[in-house]
């Protein structure tokens, strides 16, 4: 299949190459700073009068440290004054302020003080928000350590002006605000500005075992009201990449690697009851989650009688389209140190307690019915094995082990009860590899593995992949490969010993660009075979698909005139089916973004599909496809200064196809109100609503299970969604929130039709009026939630947690309800209520060492 996608994608390729060959060696600039051996650790109150900040040096031409190391008294390379670089809004330009950082160690942490210099230290922005919210509209001070050096992973950590923390991993992997670790830090406004103090343990780290460490650093302020980030060592924004524009660190002597042990034991009581029941289940229970270090390298995470019992509960919405959901992950276990896993679509979190199949009817004899089939399979242990070696290698370890889950079969004339197993004891793998190479590339490794016993599918699916930059980092190639293997029982009887059957697929993605400076384009292409299934542990939305795409943009990172900075892309993709070899589509878009000097953001898209393209899944049957004629959409998006009292985000968005009459129209509205430092309330709603859609109903078939019909109808499709969330802080410590989702989804069919396997509507005499004279076709879906939660941080890293949960849905045919008619059939359905107390308390060995060498 040739086409001018390929053509444009291999042209795409050659530029890449030719370039690359012509760079130059280039080596950015790197600042230095050295950290100085505290004889006594600082005390970490945000007041810098400690003896390490003030005179480290004590004005001797040659001074011994803590560890016999002697140091040349020069204050500047132990303390750096002066102004960090602008990244935004003047990219390469000094920061309004200045600022003073410095570094001290000793056994056990590394301590790093900060003088933020402001000119009117009451205009600070101070407001407050939860752990790791970010700076939530305040002043923010980061501290970022590669301790490896590698130039492509870093740990951060970020105190805001109100004494708020966050922590983060970031490197070529993406970003992982999941990560936590326990560290201290206090903040002052004085005279001068405000001041930082933290102390971080080294158990908080990694590194190397060696005589001196040397260590990428870099810092970072964000000034609120001027809208402005700067850096110590510059970051330019027209440049890719962000660890590889980082410092050095140097002066840390004779540390050695901790033993890294945390122990987080934890109780909890989770009261459930369901409205009109005079039962109520209660469960106690208790468990640990252990952190153990291995080496210097490597951190074992177990999740030991695991409890979920606060994780925020989905957003549900009724599904009309022929692909799964993906739902977010909320589990702590599941989000902290996953990065390395995140990658490819291959590891989907949420399979991991999933019942992954549904007992079938042929379980049934006669005057049987199911009245209980279970969504989830109880989960035993989870052993997460992460870490990064001095060499670059990172690894990933992950094991997970669900139990069996049973449905409940009630006979209908006896009303005896009996179970059928549904899932057996299954255990989830995932073992991923990340080579770190030089100019921040990477080559990488990945295998899943699902097994659940002879009679069962068992898979597995091996993948591999590579990231490639020049020296300048302007120019980047990437590539994925993945087969899968997925064995099934003969038949697909679980009574079968011997797994007989194997299917095979694959998966291939390249592509490559230009990713720095003001003109940057990129070209992609994507294969995946008809049997490609990594959805046993991953996430793939349709497999059997060829796709290719390419790109140009235009970006400027300096302001001028009323913007500050923004981009333009022009973006096309054409998509054919892999079996058999047929096309699918093609498309051609445009999108872009401004911000202007007051902080307010524009960003709009418009996109064209010109000529008949085919839907080949929506029909949910093989040989079957649903001829769409040419459509256009577009949208525009406006947000205002999110820094004020009051702010808003607007979102309006057309689509149609004039062929069948079809319109589509979407509006969402956002507004936050910070009504003081400490309490911010939110609000947001859309409406969708599709006029005319044409869209697969159901599928007719004979006696013998063999397809007479695929029948698609005319239908209106309305959701209204509405969210409100509110959160007091009382100190970086303590907090209280309140979240309420309401989902409201209509179906009105007017019309059906039988579709043709080439594509077309024809007439049909199908009706969907059941024995009591409903629209069974027709929906009128809700879901309600409320959630009212408090957090307390009692001692660093110890919490006392509460949870009261409400939630109540309803679904029935009367698509006709108006909004009243709506919310009164949904306030009838029986509410099932939540409460849940969790205490967990943290424990260090480090630490309690530390407390027991005092005494």
């Amino acid at each position: 299949m040739k086409s001018f996608s390929y053509q444009l994608i291999t042209t795409l390729f050659l530029c890449i190459f030719i370039s690359t060959l012509s760079q130059a060696q280039h080596t950015l600039h790197r600042m230095n700073i050295h950290a100085w051996a505290a004889s006594e650790s600082p005390k970490i109150d945000g007041d810098l009068d400690d003896a390490v900040w003030s005179d480290p040096l004590h004005m001797s031409n040659l001074t011994a440290s803590a560890n016999n190391v002697l140091y040349n008294a020069d204050p500047a390379k132990y303390i750096s004054e002066g102004y960090f670089t602008q990244n935004s809004p003047y990219n390469n330009q000094p920061s309004a302020f200045k600022s003073r950082v410095q570094i001290a160690y000793d056994d056990y942490a590394i301590y790093v003080a900060a003088q933020l210099y402001d000119p009117a230290p009451d205009s600070i922005r101070t407001n407050m928000g939860a752990r790791d919210s970010g700076g939530n509209g305040a002043d923010v001070f980061v501290v970022s350590f590669d301790t490896y050096n590698t130039q492509q992973d870093a740990f951060e950590f970020v105190v805001t002006a109100s004494g708020v923390q966050s922590d983060r991993k970031r490197g070529t992997s993406g970003w992982d605000g999941n990560w936590n670790e326990v560290w201290s830090s206090a903040v002052q406004i004085n005279d001068e500005g405000w001041a930082v103090e933290m102390a971080i343990p080294y158990r908080a780290l990694r590194m190397p075992d060696s005589k001196e460490q040397i260590w990428g650093l870099n810092f970072s302020r964000g000034i609120s009201r001027r809208g402005e980030t700067s850096f110590w060592n510059p970051v330019d924004a027209n440049k890719s990449g962000y660890v590889n524009q980082f410092g050095t660190l140097r002066g840390i002597y004779d540390v050695k690697p901790p033993l890294r042990l945390t122990l987080s034991p934890y109780i909890s009581n989770v009261v459930v009851g369901k409205q009109g029941s005079d039962k109520m289940a209660n469960t106690f229970s208790g468990g640990a989650d252990l952190k153990l270090g291995l080496g210097q390298s490597f951190t074992l995470d177990v999740s030991l009688v695991p409890d979920f019992s606060q994780v925020q509960a989905d957003n549900d919405v009724l599904n009309l389209s022929a692909f799964e959901v993906k739902f977010g992950e909320f589990r702590d276990f599941f989000t902290q140190n996953t990065t390395i896993f995140n990658k490819w679509g291959q590891f989907y979190s949420r399979r991991i307690g999933q019942s992954h199949h549904s007992p079938s009817n042929d379980l049934l004899e006669e005057h049987e019915q199911y009245i209980y089939k279970p969504s989830d399979a109880p989960l035993i242990n989870s052993i997460k094995l992460t870490g990064i070696t001095e060499k670059g290698l990172g690894v990933g370890v992950l094991n997970s082990i669900t139990n069996e889950s049973f449905a409940i079969i009630e006979d209908t004339l006896t009303d005896d009860l009996r179970e059928v197993k549904v899932d057996p004891v299954t255990n989830f793998n995932m073992i991923s590899l990340e080579q770190s190479l030089p100019n921040n590339s990477k080559v990488g490794f990945m295998n899943t593995n699902v097994m659940r016993g002879s009679g069962y599918k068992n898979s597995n699916v091996t993948s591999g992949e590579f990231s490639l930059f020049n020296r300048t980092n302007t120019y980047r190639i990437r590539g994925f490969g993945s087969l899968s293997q997925e064995y099934l029982p003969v038949d697909d009887d679980p009574s079968t010993e011997d797994q007989k059957l194997t299917t095979l697929g694959h998966r291939i993605n390249l592509s490559g660009g230009k990713v720095a400076g003001k003109w940057r384009y990129w070209g992609a292409t994507n294969i995946e075979s008809d049997t490609y299934n990594p959805n046993d542990l991953g996430y793939n939305s349709s497999n059997n698909q060829i796709y290719a795409s390419a790109n140009v943009s235009y970006n400027i990172f300096e302001p001028k005139g009323f913007y500050r900075r923004y981009w333009v892309r022009l973006s096309a993709n054409e998509n054919w089916l892999y079996n058999p070899r047929t096309f699918i589509s093609r498309r051609a878009w445009t999108d872009g973004w401004m911000q202007f000097n007051n902080l307010w953001s524009v960003y709009y898209d418009f996109s064209i599909q010109p000529g008949l393209s085919y839907d080949y899944f929506g029909p949910r049957v093989d040989g079957y496809r649903f001829k769409q004629y040419p459509s256009n959409w577009g949208g525009l998006t406006i947000n205002t200064d999110g820094r004020q009292k009051y702010s808003v985000s607007l979102r309006t968005s057309y689509w149609q196809r004039q062929e069948f009459n079809q319109f589509d129209t979407y509006y969402r509205y956002g507004q936050t109100f910070r009504a003081s430092d400490k309490w911010d309330i939110n609000h947001s709603i859309s409406w969708n609503n599709k006029q005319n859609e044409k869209g697969y109903a159901t599928t007719v078939r004979d006696e013998n299970d063999d397809v007479e019909n695929v029948i698609y109808g005319d239908r209106n499709v309305t959701t209204l969604e509405n969210n409100f969330w509110t959160q007091y802080t009382f100190s970086p410590k303590m907090f209280v929130k309140f979240r309420l989702r309401h989902y409201w989804r209509q179906v009105a069919y007017s019309e059906f039709f039988n579709l043709t396997q080439d594509g077309d509507l024809s007439e049909s005499d199908y009706s969907d009026i059941n024995e009591d004279g409903e629209k069974e076709h027709d929906a009128n879906y809700n879901t309600f939630n409320m959630e009212l939660s408090y957090s307390w941080e009692f001692l660093p890293g110890s919490f006392f947690t509460a949870l009261w949960r409400n939630q109540l849905g309803s679904s029935s045919h009367n698509s006709h309800y108006g909004f009243n008619e709506n919310i009164n059939e949904m306030w009838k359905e029986a509410q099932v209520n939540t409460v849940s107390v969790r205490v967990m308390y943290f424990l260090d060995y480090q630490q309690v060492k530390k407390g027991f060498s005092r005494n």
